[in-house]
């Protein structure tokens, strides 16, 4: 590619592109879509950088609660508003690092903005999150479907509390935490909006899904981001509401604040982005 190409020249051949990845077959999809999130860069640009990425919690409660999913009590994280009435409510399920430090002001945050958060420590069957480093190892372990038994039964806490209408909850998913908000809008057509940032998707079940999905990708996440298209494709086919974003030149845990590859250009965005969507109201 020439240094001087012209910018009409490189938007008439990313949309080329973009027309080849539509015709091919899945697993083309895969390498095709990372050569040309590469070559052009995605056609989701972040805002100009500004020194204080995502905004913080403001005034809020919060405590720590448990509740029962089955035999087991779960402990969660939970955050409010301060204001009185019935608000909407959001699970947060977290990434391999368990219930950590960054999970916990995520949920303070969607709390400022006027939701109930509850951020269950999926790791506690065996103890709790600990450390990242012991929650990467136990996770392991877990049986996927008893995670996503004990997110089910997260949602059913919620729509019982006196603070949440019960017909706003939605689900957010980061990571290894995606995975299991696909599932559980797959299982549970009660819920309102489903947000996945640079998750996994099912290879089956899609089709059980009734909310509208918002998925935020990285660049260059590559085996995750590879796979966007097909989920896109795969989705409109069921006719469900799906839209994704791949934010250029950001890396896999771009939200995470504490993290080391966090980026406050996409993370910004993708909030906005995110707070745009689960205020949206849902078509019936």
């Amino acid at each position: 590619m020439h240094a001087d190409r012209s910018e009409r020249e490189n938007r008439r051949d990313r949309n080329q592109v973009e027309r080849r990845l539509i015709e091919n077959s899945p697993l083309a999809l895969i390498g095709a879509a990372l050569a040309a999130l590469l070559l052009f860069g995605s056609s989701v640009r972040a805002e100009p950088r500004t020194p204080n990425g995502l905004p913080q919690a403001g005034d809020v409660n919060a405590e720590t609660v448990q509740y029962s999913s089955g035999e087991a009590k779960i402990e969660a994280y939970l955050a409010k508003p301060k204001s009185s009435g019935k608000h909407p409510a959001v699970v947060v399920v977290h990434d391999t690092q368990g219930l950590s430090e960054n999970i916990e002001d995520v949920s303070r945050r969607f709390a400022a903005e006027g939701f109930v958060a509850l951020a269950p420590d999926l790791l506690s069957r065996g103890g709790g999150t600990k450390s990242a480093q012991q929650a990467s190892g136990a996770i392991a372990q877990l049986s996927p479907d008893r995670t996503v038994d004990d997110l089910k039964a997260a949602l059913d806490f919620l729509g019982k509390n006196p603070d949440v209408d019960p017909a706003q909850i939605s689900a957010i998913g980061f990571g290894w935490g995606g995975w299991r908000v696909f599932r559980m809008a797959a299982a549970t057509p009660s819920l309102s909006h489903a947000v996945i940032f640079y998750g996994v998707t099912p290879t089956d079940g899609l089709d059980g899904i009734h909310a509208p999905v918002l998925a935020h990708y990285a660049q260059y996440d590559f085996r995750i981001t590879g796979n966007a298209l097909w989920t896109e494709r795969t989705m409109a086919g069921l006719g469900e509401k799906f839209a994704d974003y791949v934010y250029t030149k950001a890396q896999r845990g771009f939200f995470d604040e504490k993290g080391n590859t966090y980026d406050p250009d996409a993370a910004k965005l993708a909030w906005t982005r995110t707070l745009d969507f689960l205020k949206s109201p849902v078509a019936q």
